[in-house]
């Protein structure tokens, strides 16, 4: 009886493009063994096309009497963005007095090598403050296979721009700038059982839900005290436990927020580097705003060639030739009266004199915050995945008054 002692093949998984893949058998000289590779689908390797076909012909079958200790080929793999699963079968046919001294049979040997389909992260702005904005620019998208090696560096350029309705034109307010944990991702789960005052909660799945998310939403009769984050989870009973207690009802369906590089990694296994987004880099500026003045103005109330983009509320400075700002002369009032047209006015806190014509300069508010910076995505998830720029932690929509 000749002996077939080891099978060796890498059986790391596939990426979704199209490799190959040496194998070795190691046996007795004259020991005999047939091998056999298919898909998901039953097609089924051709060691001569080295192609997979749904036709089963004697070239889907490798057939080897080995001349010495060792025999030596490669499989090659296609390409494909869904992924598939490929198992490999070596058999030592009975009638050719061959027996496999490895494994768990002694006539046949199988395993499987799964190729990992590509997956796509999308890079979107979010706000609450849908009025406040005209549509958003494209999201940024990345797509490769999660088991790459190399780093992907994104390029980010969007110009987000403040609605031009008399009701919400009132220009956008940069007051910060965005940072790591600006960026979030969000899933919803649904809580299985009541509880009343407790910071252990169960819930239906635990896919995606990492330590350190938050609880943002809720829907289905409760309500949520303060602003509880996962500080446990226990993967066998799917409880969570959360740093402050909460009363909920059964089938509550909470929505969750991973926010940061290390808490979205953490949840959906993607390891993107949002480092350079830091107070300390600029990554938004404001557009320059500038109006002109529509009538001479004597007085506080300054009539303007429209007033898009001005907020008033005290918190946007003035500047121009002949304006006066010996005290911090904060707008306080906007009137908007078709804000794109020639109509409008601002309540300024010291009086002016100002004469038609003169152009005045706005610092405060703009009509455009331009947000421009990059990241590095070191990995990618295992499924398609969304990331969303919280925009309302640093731009405020202005206000009337």
């Amino acid at each position: 009886m000749k002996n077939i002692s080891n099978f060796n093949i890498n059986e790391n998984d596939l990426a979704a493009v199209s490799a190959v893949r040496q194998f070795t058998v190691a046996g007795e000289k004259d020991a005999s063994f047939i091998l056999q590779v298919f898909n998901s689908s039953q097609q089924f390797y051709n060691f001569k096309s080295r192609s997979f076909s749904a036709t089963h012909t004697s070239t889907s079958s490798l057939k080897i009497k080995m001349s010495g200790n060792t025999y030596s080929n490669s499989i090659n793999f296609p390409a494909n963005g869904s992924g598939d699963t490929y198992t490999v079968l070596l058999i030592a046919p009975p009638d050719k007095d061959t027996e496999l001294s490895f494994g768990k049979g002694k006539h046949s040997y199988s395993t499987t090598i799964t190729q990992v389909a590509d997956s796509t992260l999308t890079f979107t702005p979010a706000t609450t403050n849908d009025s406040s904005y005209k549509t958003f620019p494209s999201s940024v998208t990345s797509t490769a296979t999660p088991t790459a090696t190399s780093s992907i560096i994104k390029q980010l350029d969007w110009d987000v721009v403040n609605t031009d309705s008399d009701a919400n034109g009132f220009g956008l307010r940069l007051i910060r700038q965005p940072i790591n944990t600006d960026w979030y991702y969000t899933t919803e789960e649904t809580v299985d059982g009541a509880v009343s005052s407790s910071t252990e909660i169960i819930v239906d799945d635990l896919t995606d839900l990492a330590t350190g998310m938050y609880i943002t939403g809720i829907s289905g009769g409760s309500s949520l005290s303060g602003t509880p984050t996962i500080t446990a989870i226990d993967t066998g009973l799917k409880k969570l436990t959360m740093s402050s207690a909460q009363t909920f009802v059964d089938n509550t369906v909470l929505t969750f927020q991973a926010r940061g590089s290390s808490v979205i990694k953490k949840a959906i296994g993607a390891d993107i580097d949002f480092s350079n987004w830091n107070a300390s880099i600029i990554s938004a500026t404001s557009a320059e705003l500038t109006k002109v003045v529509r009538t001479t103005a004597s007085g506080n109330d300054i009539a303007l060639v429209g007033t898009y983009g001005i907020s008033g509320g005290g918190f946007v400075k003035m500047s121009g030739v002949g304006i006066k700002n010996t005290a911090e002369n904060l707008i306080q009032v906007v009137t908007a009266d078709d804000h794109l047209g020639s109509n409008g006015s601002i309540l300024t806190e010291e009086s002016q004199a100002i004469k038609v014509g003169t152009k005045m300069y706005f610092k405060g508010s703009t009509q455009t915050v331009s947000i421009v910076n990059k990241f590095k995505i070191n990995s990618h998830p295992s499924s398609n995945k969304e990331i969303f720029l919280n925009l309302d932690n640093f731009i405020t929509p202005g206000v009337a008054s």
